[in-house]
């Protein structure tokens, strides 16, 4: 989970463009829904991040199909987008998880609902294709009335610590549970939404297999730590070492630095106990 910078296009260019590149009768039909899809974008920006409860657009049956064609079926225009908005080193890894590759692009509000917001740069969030299949097209959760899930390019990720781990040695096995936590100071209403996006995109889940995987590899690295003294301070320095990169670059809440340091803390682990992840390699 992590913020990104929007994308520095114009999106009413973007708009007018990609209407252009369609052809006739889809073009027309775009053109023509131009005053309230500028309309709608306006919303869009005025109310975000809480945009679970826009209006919908007041368009034609077949406004609404030639707008979804305009995403669904490419042209050299939003060949153009999808490229700026993949390209990115800050969008390389996908926001709503921080695990996976963007590889695909997800409609925040989803474009079946909201087809005027098909080729809305802002609306159109690089992510993997796990979160984008797992997100669907939901919004809002129908008993609290929050957003499911946080907006990367406007959702402000809180700096209290929210996400925790467990790591504990149970017959030679490392076991790791995830779990968020709500901090002194957050509003209930933004742990709800934050517990929402955790929940949904099953996070606790993916971050503890890739947990998993990531430790097989560091491997090889506690155990040149340890030394043939068995030295768990060292291993444990290293850890926190490791922790420290992880949070200066990505924040406190960073799934990976979260576990090096609950690694740091367990003795068993340092104590030799890491050689537990080494089937892993």
């Amino acid at each position: 989970m992590r913020s990104i910078p929007l994308v520095a296009v114009n999106a009413l260019d973007v708009f007018d463009r990609i209407a252009a590149a369609k052809r006739q009768p889809r073009r027309g039909r775009i053109q023509a829904a131009r005053e309230e899809i500028v309309a709608a974008y306006q919303s869009y920006v005025d109310a975000a991040p809480d945009i679970g409860e826009l209006r919908m657009a007041t368009l034609t049956h077949q406004q609404k199909e030639a707008m979804r064609h305009a995403y669904n079926v490419e042209t050299e225009p939003m060949i153009a987008l999808r490229s700026e908005l993949l390209k990115r080193i800050s969008v390389a890894r996908c926001p709503f998880c921080g695990i996976g590759e963007t590889s695909t692009l997800d409609h925040y509000l989803p474009k079946e609902q909201y087809p005027e917001y098909s080729v809305f740069p802002s609306n159109l969030v690089p992510s993997c294709s796990v979160c984008n299949t797992l997100k669907r097209d939901l919004i809002l959760d129908e008993k609290t009335n929050v957003r499911m899930f946080l907006h990367p390019c406007y959702d402000l990720i809180p700096n209290l610590e929210f996400l925790a781990v467990r790591t504990r040695m149970e017959a030679d096995a490392l076991i790791l549970s995830y779990r968020l936590t709500r901090p002194a100071g957050m509003a209930p209403r933004t742990f709800q939404h934050l517990r929402a996006h955790f929940g949904k995109l099953n996070l606790a889940d993916r971050y503890r297999r890739m947990g998993l995987e990531h430790l097989g590899e560091q491997y090889p690295s506690l155990r040149r730590a340890y030394g043939v003294n068995g030295d768990a301070e060292r291993v444990a320095e290293k850890l926190i070492e490791k922790a420290q990169d992880f949070e200066e670059v990505s924040g406190p809440n960073y799934w990976l630095a979260k576990l090096y340091r609950s690694l740091a803390s367990n003795a068993d682990f340092c104590d030799g106990g890491f050689g537990a992840v080494q089937v892993l390699t």
